[in-house]
């Protein structure tokens, strides 16, 4: 399953008060600032050495093990993805079973878990957060009761999911029936949780973000041979899929003005992983040319995250072994700063903001 296991903000200056109502639907707003970013690192799988860190933008300070200071215990095995959703954060651990529920400070308000469900991947619409369970489930859940209302079958071993257009698109990697992958998104409508219609993608989806004309754009990784990874445009009108770069695609972030910033990358045939960095127009629909305009060398990418404010690119980097990297860019290609994370695969950059 090699990169689709691995696929897989700083604290507000005072804890904001919890509400006990349910979170309001504040998708559509626009954020003003950025307060801190979460960093969250992933660990190896099976050595329980998740943890997360908080990034102050403006003074650069790093400060690590923020939820074990926090909760006096362990973040767990292998978190996967974390979601900043009103007043709470939700934290995904894939192989320990649970989301955790926590505060802006990190601190636990409640423990979801499943029994027999390994959580992947977050996203919001109309209230209600959203999650895959990588034993084939998406699941709703209900910020007020901060327990799962409701869940619908997918495809195998489903990884990121997001909303456009009123519906819900899954991501069915089937990452564990490696090297027959799975080749299907979920339509899902999130009303009623129904599957309303299965797609035909590239093998292996896992990556997807959505432009501001309600485009989905898709990863999907390949089987790390002789199908690389593709980058796919799913209308969400009319849900008619169509592939939109010749070159290989990892990872993606959408940035401002409708940008999307990837990571190409392929194994040579000494597994070392050949990685560059490109810029994708959303809107003129075309790679406009290489990221990292500086001469900045990045290497071992591990993951890639945009700030929804400053526009600011969040580069990821790991070698499995030793803390990772993060390298932060402006939108244009410029080194701003870099700090080490803390934690072995660092899997994603979270932005507090002020609204």
């Amino acid at each position: 399953m090699k990169k689709t296991f691995l696929l897989t903000a700083m604290i507000c200056a005072s804890i904001l008060f919890v509400s006990c109502e349910k979170e309001p639907n504040i998708d559509p707003e626009v954020p003003e600032a950025t307060t801190g970013v979460f960093v969250l690192n992933s660990g190896n799988f099976g050595s329980n050495d998740a943890s997360l860190a908080q990034y102050n933008p403006d003074t650069k300070v790093v400060t690590y093990g923020v939820f074990q200071s926090v909760n006096g215990q362990k973040l767990g095995d292998t978190a996967q993805d974390m979601l900043i959703y009103g007043s709470k954060m939700y934290i995904a651990v894939y192989n320990s079973g649970v989301i955790f529920v926590t505060d802006r400070s990190g601190k636990i308000l409640k423990e979801i878990k499943e029994e027999g469900r390994s959580p992947r991947y977050f996203t919001t619409y109309k209230g209600n957060v959203f999650v895959t369970y990588y034993e084939g489930y998406l699941a709703k859940i209900d910020t007020t009761s901060l327990s799962v209302m409701a869940s619908v079958k997918v495809g195998d071993n489903p990884e990121q999911v997001k909303a456009a257009n009123g519906k819900l698109y899954v991501a069915n990697s089937g990452g564990m029936h490696y090297p027959n992958y799975g080749k299907t998104v979920s339509v899902v409508n999130p009303a009623v949780m129904a599957v309303t219609k299965t797609l035909s993608v590239v093998d292996n989806p896992a990556n997807i973000e959505v432009d501001s004309k309600g485009d989905v754009y898709l990863v999907s990784l390949g089987n790390y041979a002789d199908i690389l990874g593709t980058l796919q445009k799913i209308d969400s009108q009319t849900d008619v899929v169509t592939t939109v770069s010749n070159l290989p695609v990892s990872f993606i972030t959408m940035g401002l003005n409708d940008k999307i910033y990837f990571v190409s990358s392929q194994y040579d045939a000494s597994w070392n992983l050949i990685a560059d960095y490109y810029v994708y127009d959303a809107l003129t629909e075309t790679v406009t040319g290489k990221f990292i305009t500086d001469g900045t060398s990045v290497s071992g990418p591990y993951s890639i995250t945009a700030d929804p404010v400053t526009g600011n690119v969040y580069l990821g980097t790991s070698d499995y072994v030793s803390t990772g990297d993060m390298y932060i860019f402006s939108a244009n290609g410029v080194l701003i700063n870099k700090f080490d994370t803390g934690g072995i695969n660092p899997i994603g950059c979270y932005f507090v903001t002020n609204k």
